[in-house]
């Protein structure tokens, strides 16, 4: 699975404190399946919910759910054209710590779809697997062009909180 990585390494980048203190960023799966057609080709689906826990965040919690937003137009797009996925697939808790720090919990459902070719060579299967991309948003040319994920990010709520 890939998709766990790149959300953590955005996250890093969108949110200098995650870069700086790594431990306060934890990311796991939970209630992962498998989702295969039962054709004689053997690729199939990831499909898992990705938790992330932030601990003790002091900034504005939209500073953490704007780079996240982002990242799922890019990588899971779906989640916002689907009404029931968008409805239910991208949820948060927060535990306030303090009056300055408050611990956060995001939950994703995810999918990846893994592509699985090959074929006997001497006796002996050789098979390649690749993660497929997502479908591109209606109206845009490149994945890039929903937000460049790379980019050096700011973000400053205008109301301060």
């Amino acid at each position: 699975m890939k998709k766990p990585q790149l959300l953590r390494d955005h996250l890093a980048n969108a949110c200098p404190d995650l870069a700086t203190n790594p431990e306060k960023l934890t990311i796991f799966i939970e209630r992962g399946n498998i989702v295969h057609t039962g054709t004689p080709a053997l690729s199939f689906d990831y499909h898992y919910t990705l938790n992330i826990v932030v601990t003790d965040w002091a900034d504005s919690t939209d500073v953490l759910m704007l780079p996240v937003v982002a990242w799922l137009k890019r990588h899971q797009p779906d989640l916002f054209d689907n009404p029931e996925r968008r409805a239910k697939g991208f949820r948060f808790e927060a535990e306030i710590i303090d009056h300055q720090t408050v611990d956060v919990a995001i939950e994703l459902d995810l999918t990846e779809t893994v592509a699985v070719q090959g074929g006997t060579v001497g006796g002996v299967n050789r098979l390649t697997t690749r993660h497929i991309g997502e479908p591109l948003l209606a109206g845009f040319e490149s994945p890039e062009s929903v937000v460049d994920l790379a980019a050096e990010w700011r973000i400053e709520p205008i109301d301060g909180t």
